[in-house]
């Protein structure tokens, strides 16, 4: 194979680029949910990994870095899981890492032991199934080395690989928009608005959604044209990869806040205004209104107001958001502090355990203890200031309609 550049390779050779400098900015940015930039980082390296090797191969420079042939072929069983978690950790936001979800690499594991065999065989051999597959050129076959007892099904499972790929990808693919509808429904039934993680995942399904069409059209294409295994329509989902690459860094430089500071032309008036508290931030108005739907979401899901040391950092941990962000949509969305705006929801709790008879035998310091006070006087105090009555005088005002 003789090593070539071309509009393509160099297209893929940037998107590539492009795709390792995505991965290392979300995989150690210490900003945002850390779990989800994690997943994304995970997700945009596997990807400019693919890309890589699809790049070499095309090209040609594959002759170059031999042991780099189908070396990332396991990936392909990596991203879709791993997207599938990306939008959980966005959309639910009790959302946390388990070990079980390791167990979602099996089938990666899997065709990576499979293809050990391939991985044995000597460079020699490795380039001319690559040549092969692109339809170019190749020397004589040189003789398999290592015959593992299973190297001989090789032939038999190529053929239907990418149907079972194909239709891996499709159920993730179903995954995936089921729990954006999931999400959808909880929004309508709670709406505050376009919620940006929504926008982000919609873009992110119709790319990986474009993107598997791609991989079996190209796929279907070229087998029938050749009538046997043909990779050369990998070209195609590697310039969609680097598409895909390229969005991800305009979105990302479109929400910067670098964009979003005007000229002292554009607003003289503002100039001398007075300066606000949290006017540094980076928080745009529709992340905190992502955020505050998520804290509600949480709140009324989670319950975490029933635990009386709450503090403001581990709810931001919950939420796994930075604990000035979050400081900053309860203060500046709902008009209060951090106490205040927990105690409102443990005296909800309160209020709706005093309406029911089957809890007029508890006392009413069990009741507040149970919604998260930790003291019968801030019980007191806190039920006071939000009903502009007593505990007391609730539920008997309560209990005699």
């Amino acid at each position: 194979m003789q090593p070539f550049l071309n509009l393509w390779s160099v297209w893929m050779l940037l998107g590539a680029a492009q795709g390792f400098f995505l991965s290392g900015t979300f995989l150690f940015s210490t900003q945002g949910a850390r779990l989800s930039n994690r997943l994304l980082g995970a997700i945009t390296f596997s990807l400019a990994l693919l890309t890589t090797e699809i790049l070499l191969c095309y090209s040609g420079y594959i002759r170059y870095a031999p042991f780099f042939v189908s070396l990332t072929e396991p990936l392909t069983f990596v991203v879709s899981p791993l997207l599938l978690l990306y939008a959980r950790s966005l959309t639910e936001p009790a959302f946390r890492w388990r070990p079980r979800y390791w167990l979602l690499g099996l089938p990666a594991v899997a065709h990576a032991i499979y293809l050990i065999p391939f991985f044995a065989q000597s460079n020699a051999w490795k380039l001319r199934t690559v040549a092969e597959s692109f339809h170019q050129p190749h020397p004589a076959a040189p003789e398999a080395m290592r015959n593992f007892w299973w190297f001989a099904t090789y032939k038999q499972f190529y053929p239907v690989f990418h149907l079972v790929l194909g239709a891996y990808l499709l159920l993730y693919v179903g995954l995936q928009l089921h729990t954006l509808r999931r999400y959808r429904r909880h929004r309508a039934a709670r709406p505050t608005g376009q919620a940006p993680a929504l926008s982000w995942l919609n873009g992110l399904g119709v790319s990986f959604g474009l993107l598997l069409l791609v991989y079996v059209g190209a796929t279907t294409y070229y087998r029938r044209q050749t009538g046997d295994v043909n990779d050369a329509g990998d070209v195609y989902v590697g310039a969609l990869i680097s598409l895909l690459f390229y969005g991800m860094s305009g979105n990302a430089i479109r929400q910067s806040s670098l964009l979003a500071l005007s000229t002292p032309e554009e607003a003289p008036a503002e100039a001398a205004a007075p300066r606000r508290k949290y006017e540094k931030t980076a928080l745009s108005p529709e992340a905190s209104t992502e955020i505050l739907s998520r804290l509600r979401t949480l709140m009324v899901a989670g319950q975490p107001y029933r635990n009386p040391d709450l503090s403001l950092t581990e709810l931001a941990g919950q939420l796994r958001v930075p604990t000035h962000h979050l400081s900053q949509v309860i203060n500046e969305q709902c008009q209060q502090n951090f106490f205040d705006f927990i105690n409102t929801y443990r005296i909800e709790e309160v209020k709706r355990q005093l309406q029911l008879p089957e809890t007029s035998h508890l006392k009413l310091e069990e009741i507040g203890f149970a919604a998260g006070f930790n003291s019968k006087s801030a019980f007191n105090a806190a039920f006071k200031k939000n009903t502009d009555t007593t505990p007391s005088q609730f539920r008997k005002n309560s209990l005699a309609q």
